[in-house]
């Protein structure tokens, strides 16, 4: 995964970003309706916290999008980091040695963008349409299902 900023990350700022990931993080397969009315399954990594700051660094140092939900009440404002399909598989190759608490999910995730293929754009005119094979939507369906359950709130 490309660095953004000119110096390479240290091992200790990578267990860092773990650790975040793990208390703060979410790791999950979810899908998206597209201009056919198919279903598009993608992976998404990101951090939700009220700390502009971290957010920011995380922005700076990996990339993705920032996204900012205005307080309700008496509650801060919250930022989230997120990233999705290749650059979220290419993130978590990086964090994956110093996950703990989200090690099963990473690995999940990564096993299914492995999978991920380049079907070309099928909105532009020079290139062919999505297909997918009806083994691969239904091991989509399957990851996605057990990375519901990974991430389950509450007693099982």
């Amino acid at each position: 995964m490309k660095i953004w900023y000119n110096i390479s990350m240290k091992k200790t700022d990578l267990a860092y970003v773990a650790g975040i990931i793990d208390g703060e993080g979410w790791i999950r397969i979810h899908n998206r309706k597209i201009k056919n009315g198919n279903q598009n399954y993608a992976l998404q990594v990101g951090v939700g916290m009220t700390n502009e700051c971290l957010i920011n660094w995380l922005k700076f140092c990996f990339g993705g999008s920032v996204l900012q939900r205005n307080q309700i009440g008496n509650r801060k404002t919250r930022y989230d980091w997120a990233l999705a399909t290749k650059q979220a598989g290419d993130f978590l190759k990086l964090v994956l040695p110093y996950l703990k608490i989200k090690r099963p999910q990473a690995e999940l995730a990564l096993k299914f963008q492995s999978r991920r293929r380049y079907r070309g754009n099928p909105n532009w005119k020079d290139t062919p349409k999505r297909t997918m094979s009806d083994e691969d939507l239904a091991l989509d369906i399957s990851d996605k299902i057990l990375m519901h359950k990974y991430n389950r709130r509450g007693i099982e």
